[in-house]
């Protein structure tokens, strides 16, 4: 039982309970002598605390030395007992001990507290951690108590202390006790000595007049003291140094003056010296022969000592009640003859919600005492009791109790036999302890550990506690650690079997020198950190990991670290993404800035050299102009490929089926493949449509056919696959890229080749950026697909091994089922005979505005130019007949062209318009005021294009005029 109690003493909140149980239980037990209760009492001291050796001393009469009385140690052998503690009488360890508090020393080496400057007193005990605790009756100090620790020191706890305070009540109870139980004996031994006369002698006879003046005062054998001698001639109630004990004399007087018999009455005398005397007087009134009153007769007896006896054990009593209370225990006494409770303690009936005097009234037999017991426990009480009472033993159980009010309580309740002076069992003596809340609290503790168990174990990561050694050996880790960090597909049930190196977590070497830096320099500060770095997992998984934590201190002093650790790969590879297509959309906006100028520059040639045509008759010079004009449309078409990369191009999307678009193609892939490459076609025949721009579309698909066959020079195999495809959330968070939820159409383009090395997979959508030699490639194929995609609303994703070959895969909105879009038409056909139509142009480079009226002149319109949107708007308020407003779409000033066309409507809300732009995006600018038939046109425009787009504006406004 005291095993168990060491054990559980940190968990078990019974614990203080069981232990004073053991002490009542050395204190009620029979046993000849003192000095065997205390052996008993230091024996179940030491093993209930756990201590290495308990010892009781006792003070000396010369208050410089502490006497051995009894000592326990954990070897089983006991010390000299005439071993001493010396000390100076005058010195700080008799006021420290006086002042009745107990003194903990946790390290004998490195003191604190009041006895810090005296701490070798002890080391006279052996000990490295000392509890002193001073043993006092009423305000006499008694001696000491002292539990000590060694080899190591020692951090006393709040339930120890607790312990060793109620431990010191019961020790100085006992000593009082056996100093009572000696003097008992030998005034007993006196008195048999003595006989009846010797006593009587010690007895003074009174005797007073008629006016209760005291006339004499007779002593047996014994000499008067001084004090008594006062009283003769006076009557009791005027002697000042003399006065009852309780009530005052007024209560006597009127008793003398109605001559009644005096019985029991306790004199408290003030002796010369300053003490306290305590005399017992009885008395009777004295009658003449006449029934006249003569006076008082009667005998006073010294009772001292017996009222100084009856003050110890009231006092000891109470020692015994506040160690009762301080522990919340509640007595009871059942006597085994009467078979009912004859005593129970205050804090007992509180425990049972009533008062004293009403559980004894209702306890008054067995039968009754089983009814305060819930039925569930009752069989187990009933079979404690009647096997107690067939071994003439204790009991220790815990039960349920129902109280008047409903309310159900736990009770904790241990009982002893309790044997009369002859060694008769007579009763049985029990404590009990009021455990509820203590179990609520173990409840609820239970109930907030599995909540934070089950929200620790879904966390994306770990808790953790470790050493700071080399391999950071763990104190405490969640099994997320396992999990997340060292081998995602093992089974938790066997973690636990798992030996401290299967734990380690396996940091790249480039980062290990780094985290254990910050962790060092936490460490240095008392701070807390953060770091992130990367691991592999078991299985070869590269994962990132971000951990903050802070540095503790253990209960042994080392310095550890506790913290949290999560997985932070999702959001290291969303970086990524994030800094790559920022990077990207940098370079887009260059890129496309760029091809606007070059469009610009491009239109100014393009247009010269078309005029400049028309007036050479020359074949040869006709060619090599024809020849320049081929070299700008091929010009043309790469500031098309730059804006598709920053996708800025202008598109015409249609609805489309791309298994038409791969059909189509395989019609020329013949064409351009050599015979060693095998072209094979996998097409979803329930293939969703999708919309985007046809020719965009089918020059992607003929760059990624080119690039195949550029991979494949030995030959191989070439396959392209169409398929309907759901993303949902799981494969967003799959991608290295963003992606929107949805459905989409795919086609995929495989190649059997050379495959692409992984270290220049992030850079092949990159403008400009080719692996083939020096002329062979511009490096704007791959950008102009990736922009072309993420233009229309989808993605790009690459799969290639070295060696195995490359998967192009390209991701198009699919259409909603009920919707059908209407194929745009493209501008086409030749100029119709001008008219003289009138037209105003408004375009802020020089060049280009120079070209344009050129070309409007020549083919016979009346053209009058502005160099910005401004000035374009006090011409046409000036004069309001034109036919027809060119604008460019960005212009200096504060009107844009789709302002400028604005606010001319405001003026003739017919007007048409022709935008004019360098960028694609430029177009999608509109106000409330535009038209549906208005037309954009993207740099560089060739005469046709341009004077069909005229024509076309120009008949659908006729057209209209008609109509109305």
């Amino acid at each position: 039982m005291l095993l168990n109690m060491m054990q559980t003493q940190a968990t078990d909140p019974t614990w203080l309970g069981d232990a004073l149980h053991c002490l009542l239980v050395q204190n009620v037990s029979p046993n000849p002598s003192l000095s065997g209760r205390m052996t008993q009492f230091a024996k179940t001291i030491s093993e209930v605390a756990g201590a290495q050796a308990t010892s009781i001393w006792s003070l000396d009469t010369n208050l410089n030395q502490l006497n051995l009385s009894a000592r326990y140690s954990d070897n089983r052998t006991n010390c000299n007992p005439g071993s001493v503690i010396h000390f100076d009488s005058d010195g700080e360890v008799l006021k420290v001990l006086r002042s009745k508090k107990i003194v903990a020393i946790n390290n004998i080496d490195e003191p604190v507290g009041p006895l810090a400057a005296n701490a070798e007193v002890f080391q006279q005990t052996g000990a490295n951690a000392v509890l002193c605790c001073p043993l006092f009756d009423n305000d006499d100090l008694l001696g000491v108590l002292i539990i000590q620790h060694a080899p190591a020191p020692h951090v006393w706890t709040d339930s120890e202390k607790r312990f060793a305070e109620a431990a010191v009540s019961l020790i100085s109870m006992a000593m009082v006790q056996a100093t009572n139980e000696s003097e008992n004996r030998a005034t007993t031994n006196h008195k048999l000595r003595l006989g009846l006369f010797a006593r009587m002698a010690d007895d003074r006879l009174w005797e007073t007049d008629d006016a209760h003046n005291v006339v004499s005062v007779v002593s047996g054998t014994t000499i008067l003291a001084p004090e008594e001698t006062t009283l003769i001639g006076r009557r009791p109630w005027d002697v000042p140094t003399r006065q009852p004990l309780r009530g005052g004399w007024g209560p006597i007087k009127r008793s003398m003056e109605n001559h009644e018999v005096i019985k029991d009455l306790i004199l408290v005398d003030t002796n010369l010296d300053g003490t306290k005397s305590y005399r017992e007087a009885s008395g009777e009134p004295q009658f003449d022969q006449n029934g006249l009153f003569t006076g008082y007769i009667g005998v006073t007896r010294d009772v001292t000592n017996k009222m100084a006896r009856e003050a110890e054990l009231q006092a000891t009593d109470q020692r015994y009640r506040n160690a009762s209370h301080l522990a919340c225990l509640g007595h009871w006494v059942w006597d085994r003859d009467k078979d009912c409770c004859t005593y129970c303690s205050p804090e007992m009936a509180d425990i049972f919600g009533v008062t004293v005097e009403e559980y004894v009234a209702r306890t008054n037999s067995f039968e009754q005492d089983q009814k305060w017991y819930h039925p569930d426990d009752r069989a187990e009480y009933v079979a404690a009791l009647e096997n107690a009472c067939a071994t003439d033993s204790g009991w220790t159980i815990s039960t349920r109790i129902i109280r008047d009010d409903g309310s159900i309580r736990h009770l904790k309740q241990w009982a002893e036999p309790g044997y009369d002076s002859t060694g008769r069992l007579t009763s049985t003596l029990g404590v009990l302890m009021d455990v509820t809340d203590q179990i609520d609290l173990g409840e609820k503790l239970r109930i907030s550990r599995s909540k934070l168990s089950n929200l620790v174990d879904n966390l994306p990561g770990a808790l953790f506690r470790v050493k700071l050694d080399e391999k950071w050996s763990a104190v405490y880790r969640s099994q997320g650690f396992y999990r997340h960090f060292v081998d995602p597909s093992s089974s938790a049930n066997g973690w636990d079997e798992l030996g401290e190196d299967n734990w380690i977590l396996q940091v790249e070497k480039a980062d290990r020198k780094r985290v254990r830096q910050v962790v060092e320099a936490a460490v240095a500060a008392s701070s807390t950190y953060e770091v992130e770095y990367s691991i592999t997992t078991v299985n070869g998984d590269k994962r990132w990991v971000w951990e903050r934590g802070n540095p503790v201190t253990s209960l042994s002093g080392e310095i550890e670290i506790e913290g949290i650790m999560i997985d932070a790969t999702d959001k290291r590879r969303a970086e990524e993404a994030l800094i790559k297509s920022q990077r990207g959309e940098a370079i887009g906006q260059m890129t496309g800035g760029v091809a606007h100028d070059f469009n610009n520059l491009l239109a100014i040639i393009l247009g010269n050299l078309e005029l400049v045509r028309d007036d050479i008759s020359d074949v040869e010079l006709r060619k090599m102009l024809d020849a320049s004009i081929s070299a700008a449309a091929r010009g043309a078409d790469l500031t098309r490929n730059m804006l598709a990369f920053a996708r800025q191009a202008k598109l015409e999307p249609t609805k489309l089926n791309l298994n038409e678009v791969v059909r189509n193609a395989q019609n020329w892939i013949g064409r351009t493949l050599p015979t060693n490459i095998e072209v094979n076609a996998q097409l979803d025949v329930d293939l969703w449509s999708t919309q985007a721009d046809l020719s965009s579309t089918e020059s992607v698909l003929l760059n990624l056919i080119i690039n195949a066959r550029d991979a494949m020079q030995q030959g191989g195999e070439l396959t392209i696959e169409t398929k309907n495809l759901v993303v949902d959330a799981r494969m967003v968070q799959n991608q290295h890229e963003y992606i929107d939820q949805g459905e989409y159409v795919t086609i995929a383009v495989s190649d059997t080749g050379h495959g692409i090395p992984k270290k220049l997979l992030k850079q092949i959508f990159e403008p400009f950026f080719t692996t083939k030699a020096p002329g062979e490639g511009s490096g704007l194929g791959l950008s102009m697909i990736y922009g072309f995609i993420r233009q229309s609303g989808g993605t790009v994703r690459v799969y290639s091994e070295e060696g195995v070959g490359t998967t192009f895969k390209l991701f198009f909105r699919a259409l909603p089922q009920d919707q059908q879009t209407e194929d745009q038409s493209t501008i086409a056909g030749q100029p119709t005979t001008p008219s003289c139509a009138r037209i105003l142009i408004a375009e802020d480079e020089s060049g280009v505005l120079a070209v344009l009226v050129s070309v409007l002149r020549k083919a016979g319109y009346k053209v009058t130019a502005c160099g910005s949107g401004d000035a374009a708007k006090a011409v046409f308020e000036a004069d309001p007949n034109f036919d027809l407003l060119i604008a460019d779409v960005v212009m200096p000033g504060r009107l844009l062209g789709p302002n400028l066309v604005e606010e001319l409507r405001v003026i003739r809300p017919d007007l048409p318009a022709i935008f004019l732009t360098g960028y694609a995006a430029e177009t999608t600018i509109h106000g409330n005021e535009l038209h549906p038939g208005d037309i954009r046109l993207m740099k560089p425009i060739r005469r046709a294009e341009l004077l069909a787009s005229i024509s076309k504006v120009l008949q659908a406004r006729d057209a209209k005029g008609e109509t109305s």
